[in-house]
């Protein structure tokens, strides 16, 4: 008489309370919201490693695929560049740093270490070793990708060759 009308079937619905609904509702729904919170980090974490192999190949197309809509990157010493417009600053560290000797395309590879967290998002050790710049880089990456980059050099000869060349 496992089903007698006198004794609740635990398994049917009816049998629990709001509260215990509630629950597993709320339960259900966070477990969504984690999923959701692990898929957005995991994005986020993609394009930001594609974002600094980028740099390290000295690879435009690359560096842009893992950007987001609005991307902006800052080099005081050389200006600020959006979207396509990043070609336009290779060519110009490549033309500045040429009148200092010849230099290749690869020359201008550099290596981000970190990142290490900051107030305005992410903070990188930046180098190019084959010119000499070293410094650090803030990165913001939003949800479809990196959105800024504004970088600040040491000073060192290699970042006042660059600060030169513009007068």
């Amino acid at each position: 008489m496992l089903h007698s009308p006198a004794i609740p079937d635990p398994c049917q619905r009816e049998v629990l309370n709001a509260y215990t609904i509630g629950i597993m509702d709320v339960g259900a729904c966070a477990a969504r919201l984690v999923d959701r919170a692990r898929d957005r980090n995991a994005r986020r974490i993609a394009a930001l490693d594609r974002y600094v192999e980028g740099w390290a190949e000295a690879d435009v197309d690359k560096i842009l695929y893992a950007t987001g809509p609005g991307y902006r990157f800052t080099d005081p010493l050389v200006g600020s560049f959006s979207g396509r417009l990043l070609y336009e600053y290779f060519g110009e560290l490549q033309c500045r740093f040429s009148r200092a000797g010849a230099i290749a395309k690869r020359d201008l590879a550099f290596f981000l270490c970190g990142p290490m967290e900051h107030v305005r998002g992410l903070r990188f050790w930046r180098e190019a070793p084959s010119v000499g710049l070293t410094g650090v880089a803030e990165i913001q990456v939003g949800e479809r990708g990196v959105v800024a980059e504004r970088v600040a050099y040491d000073g060192n000869l290699a970042s006042d060759l660059l600060r030169r060349a513009v007068q």
